[in-house]
């Protein structure tokens, strides 16, 4: 018995598998709910959410044009927006919204990528300004994060170093 159950077991984890290679190739909702997009039941293909996909867009044009993220979150919870999840933003929500290609257009599912298969919500320009953003965040940290220019920042040394002085 436990060895057919095992079998069985298998043998649907393949079938599931493969239903969802089969939608991810023809860009169909696999289960996965994005903020800014619904579901258009009789196709399974995703659609722009008129309630909440002007809110994607407005996040990353704030975003864009230097606006930190945890400004937007927190003007994204007091309009009442919440996450697919029904969560409040956060800025690591954002953040990994402002990175998802989904919203340029790109369907991604494990390793196939449909272009073309979402309905663009942003585009191209405003999405690579975001990402530029993300870089300088990352090279520059809380400094830029706090408003400050790199004369207005403190400077730390290391602690090897300090002992050496």
């Amino acid at each position: 018995m436990e060895a057919m159950a095992e079998y069985y077991s298998r043998q649907l984890s393949q079938n599931i598998q493969r239903g969802m290679d089969y939608n991810a190739q023809r860009a169909l909702y696999n289960g996965h709910k994005l903020f800014g997009y619904d579901v258009d039941r009789s196709t399974k293909k995703y659609i722009p959410d008129p309630n909440t996909a002007p809110f994607v867009q407005w996040a990353f044009r704030e975003y864009a044009s230097g606006k930190p993220l945890k400004t937007i979150a927190e003007e994204m919870n007091a309009q009442g927006l919440r996450t697919p999840r029904n969560a409040k933003f956060s800025v690591n929500m954002l953040n990994k919204m402002l990175k998802n290609r989904a919203y340029i257009g790109e369907y991604h599912h494990g390793d196939i990528v449909v272009e073309g298969g979402m309905p663009v919500l942003v585009d191209k320009a405003t999405f690579d300004r975001a990402q530029r953003r993300f870089a300088e965040n990352k090279r520059k940290g809380s400094q830029r994060a706090h408003g400050m220019d790199e004369n207005e920042a403190p400077r730390y040394l290391a602690y090897g170093q300090a002992l050496l002085r």
